[in-house]
């Protein structure tokens, strides 16, 4: 390990006069050098990421500056949630301010997870003349977001972040000599040991922690499509290092903003995709499954990559880097590959074969819970590759499974649900979990997809269902790299919640966080004749077709 010195609570100026307070990590040595900027609202001195640690970035020989963002912990100022454009004129000012430090030989990074990246692309939207590159990790782009919701709400995700904040814009009120009334301690308390309480308040938009003296959160907020991160083509102009998982709840906009970039002709658009959830914690464990010590951060060196990519376009190394690196569950080995999906791979739609319809009643004051998969663990979920068999007691979901694989199978590359659905109501929610069915009955899900009804024809526009009348949806399920292994079974899980992961759709088309106790909807899948079909991409070309029948149904 390299010397180095740890300067605390450097005082970075604002263009409005607001000081943000930060850490500067840097080598002990007497040339300048380039530098990592990392921007936290969750606490300068608690950053400690896998993917890459200042730790990490300073005995690379770089340096690294560990920012509380604006009104968050040590700095000044006022925060107000999803600010997107203050982070990005407040990122573009610290980065000019550490190019001008004698310390600094000019150029800058930036990396971090989750809202360290979306800071890092709002950032990027600027320009400042000095950034050189970013790494955002876990990260999503707006127009990703309503693809990977289909037009719901991530509702533990939001209320849990609620939760969370609400505790340190308590301790400001305390502080600034304006304590709360002791009924909006208690709320805020509970809800921060369990945020379940604010889920589940009907109707939920007028769940009390919103009606708060001065909160700065409001439920419209939260909903608000224009309050989300930037759109992934404006950041296409600079070197990126996409860094994702496949059980994070940003799956899809991780591999569309490399896509995208890519498209445009940048080769410096980098991704890296490992079978990680949504964590700063990167093990080799997830949900009920141990994908091997060479899927954690530290067995698949995630950090050396990062700084292999730094050295590259902050340092002007010449240095060969993989267009893609990702990890295939189940053969739990890295691969590389210079495109995605990779260039080997083949298009095959699995027929969902039945009597003709499936159906299940879905009531949305009793809605199918969340069961693993790409959630988030803030308020007591858990995240990953759990088994689908607790549901089995319910009877508000169907599943079709295959025959049992006689050979490995590969799916690599990007799941689609082609249905046709009808339901009793003039608004529901179709989701769709891709399954692997273990020899001894285990069902884990490989990846998901939703879409709320209205918005069958496009996030743009609402249009009710027609009562019985059969529709043809399209449902993205993200991209997914997972070897089905010989004895398992490919299958496919139609439901119509996933709470509290998502928001239950009260089947009427109200407005998010509007109604009680909702419609009960019955809700079908016609399985006839090709009327439904899942499009999955596999490795090593064409396959004989593969046809999925009604098992482990609960209707």
């Amino acid at each position: 390990m390299k010397r180095f010195i740890v300067e605390k609570d450097v005082s970075i100026p604002m263009r409005d006069g607001i000081r943000l307070k930060a850490d500067l990590w840097r080598p002990d040595v007497e040339q300048p050098v380039a530098t990592i900027l990392y921007r936290t609202p969750y606490d300068r001195a608690a950053l400690n990421p896998d993917f890459l640690r200042p730790q990490d970035a300073v005995n690379a020989g770089f340096a690294a500056v560990v920012q509380d963002t604006r009104g968050r912990f040590g700095s000044e100022g006022s925060w107000k949630p999803l600010m997107w454009d203050q982070e990005g004129d407040d990122g573009y000012d610290s980065v000019e301010w550490i190019a001008r430090q004698d310390w600094s030989s000019g150029p800058v990074g930036m990396a971090g997870p989750s809202y360290l990246g979306i800071a890092q692309l709002m950032a990027a939207a600027r320009k400042p003349p000095h950034l050189k590159a970013i790494a955002p990790a876990l990260t999503t782009s707006r127009d990703f977001e309503l693809i990977e919701m289909g037009g719901g709400m991530r509702l533990d995700h939001l209320l849990s972040w609620v939760a969370f904040m609400a505790v340190d814009w308590m301790r400001r009120q305390q502080e600034s000599g304006a304590p709360l009334p002791p009924d909006a301690v208690k709320l805020i308390a509970q809800a921060a040991l369990d945020p379940r309480i604010l889920m589940d308040h009907r109707p939920l938009r007028d769940c009390p922690i919103f009606g708060l003296p001065g909160f700065p959160i409001g439920f419209d907020e939260l909903v608000d499509p224009d309050g989300g991160a930037p759109i992934a083509a404006e950041i296409a102009d600079i070197p990126t290092l996409h860094v994702g998982g496949w059980y994070d709840i940003f799956a899809q906009a991780s591999i569309g903003m490399f896509q995208r970039q890519r498209d445009a002709g940048r080769t410096d658009a980098h991704l890296i995709m490992g079978c990680w959830t949504h964590s700063g914690s990167l093990g080799q464990q997830h949900g009920e499954v141990n994908f091997g010590v060479m899927a954690s951060a530290g067995g698949s060196r995630l950090a050396d990559r990062h700084i292999a990519f730094f050295r590259r376009y902050l340092e002007g190394a010449e240095i060969a880097l993989p267009a893609v690196q990702y990890f295939l569950a189940n053969a739990n080995e890295w691969r590389a590959a210079e495109a995605w999906p990779t260039p080997d791979t083949a298009i095959l739609d699995l027929e969902l074969s039945g009597t003709g319809k499936q159906e299940y009643d879905y009531d949305p004051s009793d809605p199918t819970p969340t069961v693993g998969g790409r959630t988030l663990y803030l308020g007591g979920l858990a995240m990953g590759p759990i088994d689908q068999r607790k549901l089995d007691a319910r009877h508000d979901f169907v599943r079709y499974v295959a025959e049992a694989c006689d050979e490995p199978v590969d799916l690599i590359g990007p799941v689609t649900a082609n249905l046709t659905v009808s339901t009793s109501a003039i608004d529901t929610d179709f989701i769709c979990k891709l399954v692997d069915v273990s020899p001894d009955g285990t069902i884990l899900p490989i990846c998901e997809g939703t879409l709320r009804l209205r918005y069958r024809n496009g996030f743009d526009r609402e249009l009710p269902a027609e009562p019985g009348v059969p529709v043809s949806i399209g449902i993205p399920m993200g991209h997914t790299a997972w070897r089905v292994l010989p004895g398992h079974r490919i299958g496919i899980q139609i439901q119509s919640a996933n709470y509290p992961h998502l928001d239950p759709n009260m089947n009427e088309m109200s407005r998010p966080g509007e109604g009680a106790g909702g419609t009960i909807a019955r809700n079908g899948i016609s399985d006839h004749h090709g009327a439904s079909t899942i499009r999955v991409t596999l490795a090593g070309g064409a396959r004989p077709p593969i046809i999925l029948r009604p098992g482990g149904t609960a209707s």
